[in-house]
């Protein structure tokens, strides 16, 4: 049993009261041709014997999320009547494991893995590996395990906090309400979603690489539905030059600031985009809630958000190429708008997942994203008022494509009672988790140091020796002994 990373922590955290769905990551691969069976599930048993990670469990001890082996994960073949989306959205056993399945579905192999195990790169890597053992190949041995990276992962974090909290302490501010025409999106949770597809005609500019021209002409859109400072989520990987062959959780998310400037070029404004990220990548070793101490947990840092990664070409089996979908759809959005991309260095290929009530949003936003980038192609130097949705209101992305909403998470535990004469013993855990005799019932868990994970240990102390059930929210609106027990005792 190792202890889980930081970014697992704070995964399983949010996953924790999410739609059964919300950190599915499914690949869709279909086959030239028929596949053998056989052989494939061999492969894909060698995949998970090069990739232990894969073939775990999660298990909470105290409040700190560890990984504990698991039975590993076979081959389906699955019945006549079985479908890829129910596949996709069949829900994890956490606590039971593997977070990794495989099915197949005639000429299509459905893999549909945890987030608490695997990253975008990670869907690539699994594939190529799969490719290889099933034509006879031995990949190269892994410099470094998935453990291995994982405890360099922790390592880097306690050598970088310090400065992850200064970088952050004059930048982090909580994301406004995002307009879009007469909506307003605040949404930073886990919801049943759909998807919208379509194809954002991202350039080539100079002195920018195609994400950071996508990432900024979203924010120059959002600039121009009229909100004078812009936050999004961005997913930021987490992997050192060894870890580019490891299937792991190498991920995070960051939040990007801009104020839209109406006068300023496009080029420049990207440019300043460009510097902003640049500035935070140094930084990526520390999750945000360990360097923003009151960061409250969303499943979202900001109502819209941005993934983008780069692939390469499709692998072959028997001889041909296969068919991959790398953005396939488990049911579930997190946030508002998360806009997701694949740039094949040809064609980047979109899906913007969203909650039904926002599917308006979402074909405006994506037909308006496409004038931008189609704008900008021919002139970088437009100004950002002249890239205006009233100037982008020709365009129009591809319908969506719904998918049924997930099942709802399992109802909280109702809190026991609580009451003065709780003060002292959870006094004492608090004491006894923060290493410090002195703490008092009105002290804040925040100004001694405290974050989410120490939350939670406190949290799991609580609910083992004095049966008393409290969520983090609570711990975030009231971070002091008297202010929790006395919302414990209000609910």
């Amino acid at each position: 049993m190792i202890q889980a990373s930081a970014v697992q922590h704070g995964m399983r955290l949010a996953a924790s009261g999410a739609a059964p769905t919300a950190y599915h990551m499914p690949l869709v691969v279909t086959f030239a041709h028929e596949p053998d069976a056989g052989l494939l599930a061999k492969s894909c048993a060698a995949v998970v014997e090069r990739h232990a990670l894969l073939a775990v469990s999660v298990v909470e001890r105290d409040g700190v999320t560890h990984l504990a082996r698991s039975t590993a994960p076979v081959l389906r073949v699955a019945g006549p009547d079985e479908s890829v989306e129910e596949e996709a959205t069949r829900p994890f056993d956490l606590g039971e494991g593997p977070l990794v399945r495989f099915a197949l579905f005639g000429r299509t192999l459905v893999v549909t893995a945890h987030h608490l195990v695997v990253d975008g790169l990670s869907k690539e890597v699994l594939l190529r590996d799969l490719a290889a053992f099933y034509a006879g190949e031995i990949p190269a041995p892994l410099p470094r395990t998935a453990e291995d990276e994982l405890a360099a992962e922790a390592a880097r974090l306690d050598a970088g906090r310090a400065a992850a909290e200064e970088f952050w302490s004059g930048r982090w501010a909580e994301p406004l309400p995002v307009v879009v025409g007469e909506h307003v999106l605040t949404g930073r949770d886990h919801r049943a979603g759909q998807v919208h597809a379509f194809e954002p005609p991202v350039p080539d500019l100079p002195g920018l690489t195609r994400f950071e021209t996508l990432l900024a002409a979203v924010h120059a859109l959002l600039g121009g539905y009229g909100n004078p400072r812009v936050t999004t989520g961005v997913d930021v990987s987490t992997r050192e030059p060894g870890a580019f062959d490891t299937v792991g959780p190498f991920a995070t998310e960051f939040p990007v600031d801009t104020r839209p400037g109406a006068d300023s070029p496009f080029a420049e404004f990207a440019a300043g985009v460009r510097a902003t990220l640049r500035a935070m990548y140094p930084h990526r070793s520390v999750p945000l809630a360990r360097a923003v101490r009151r960061l409250q947990p969303h499943a979202a840092i900001a109502p819209v958000s941005v993934s983008y990664r780069r692939v390469g070409a499709a692998p072959r089996f028997d001889g041909a190429p296969a068919a991959v979908d790398w953005l396939a759809f488990a049911g579930s959005v997190r946030g508002d708008l998360q806009l997701q991309a694949v740039d094949d260095g040809t064609t980047v290929t979109a899906r913007l997942r969203h909650p039904a009530a926002a599917a308006p949003v979402a074909a405006r936003f994506a037909g308006d994203l496409c004038a931008v980038l189609t704008r900008v192609a021919a002139d970088p130097g437009t100004l950002l008022r002249d890239l205006s949705p009233a100037a982008a209101s020709g365009a129009s992305g591809a319908s969506g494509t719904s998918v049924p909403p997930a099942a709802a998470g399992a109802p909280a535990t109702a809190p026991a009672p609580a009451g003065g004469e709780l003060v002292e013993p959870v006094l004492a855990i608090w004491r006894d988790v923060l290493g410090d005799p002195a703490i008092g019932p009105d002290d804040d868990l925040f100004d001694l140091g405290g974050d989410s994970l120490t939350a939670t240990q406190i949290i799991a102390r609580m609910r083992k020796t004095l049966g008393v059930d409290v969520d983090i929210d609570t711990f975030f609106d009231h971070p002091t002994v008297n202010g929790v027990l006395d919302a414990v005792s209000a609910s």
